[in-house]
């Protein structure tokens, strides 16, 4: 069993720095651009890595908290890939079956974890804001992939929309990863498991507000940007 975890932990490591160089080259690349989609299928593909190994190593060594932002990580990144299958979801396309499983496992996943933050608060105090905080996401962006399943996006830019957002959020994982397990700083540690994600996501809102601004004053979807899975 211990080479066994050696070599998930070598395999997790290894795609995990997959992942973050990746996910940096796909957040500075032209979206749409043959290097952009390149990048965005490694990136996706070290996820997929980040994943197996983390569910394995977390169920070895019993850290139910590792489990579950395993699968909080990892279906950002599945609804964010997918989006890019569902660009006629305005026009009444109907989602796959594996599209209702990454939903329900995002909500899942996302109740788990607010019931977890209780847990911390209780016994760690402000650690209980990490969980609440990823619970809280991860639930309202899994509601929010139902929703759009019955009640359908306007406009023919939704998934571009969905599809950055969702990456984004991804990428803030494996960045927020990296810097806690090479970061301590005291009782504020905490902190490093948020920071990222808030300014990340601040970094990907700017992005995508300028290809908004692209859009505005056009009719919707005339020019919808060109990326492709």
């Amino acid at each position: 069993m211990t080479s066994l975890l050696k070599i998930m932990l070598v395999l997790h490591i290894i795609s995990g720095f997959l992942s973050l160089a990746c996910g940096l080259f796909s957040m500075l690349n032209k979206k749409g651009a043959r290097q952009h989609r390149l990048t965005g299928k490694l990136f996706f593909y070290g996820m997929t890595g980040v994943f197996i190994t983390a569910t394995c190593i977390s169920i070895a060594r019993n850290i139910p908290f590792l489990f579950m932002v395993g699968f909080f990580s990892y279906y950002l990144a599945c609804s964010g890939y997918r989006a890019l299958y569902l660009k006629k979801l305005h026009l009444q396309q109907q989602p796959a079956v594996l599209d209702w499983i990454i939903s329900v496992t995002g909500i899942v996943a996302g109740i788990a974890l607010i019931a977890f933050s209780y847990v911390w608060f209780t016994q760690r105090g402000m650690w209980g804001s990490v969980p609440l905080t990823f619970g809280t996401f991860c639930l309202l962006s899994g509601w929010k992939d139902i929703r759009h399943f019955f009640k359908r996006p306007s406009g023919r830019s939704h998934w571009f929309f969905t599809h950055g957002s969702r990456m984004g959020g991804a990428f803030a994982a494996t960045v927020t990863a990296f810097i806690v397990v090479n970061v301590q700083i005291g009782s504020l540690s905490w902190l490093l498991w948020i920071l990222p994600g808030v300014l990340i996501g601040s970094w990907t809102s700017i992005i995508l507000s300028r290809y908004r601004k692209q859009l505005q004053g056009k009719k919707a979807g005339s020019h919808e940007p060109a990326v492709t899975p």
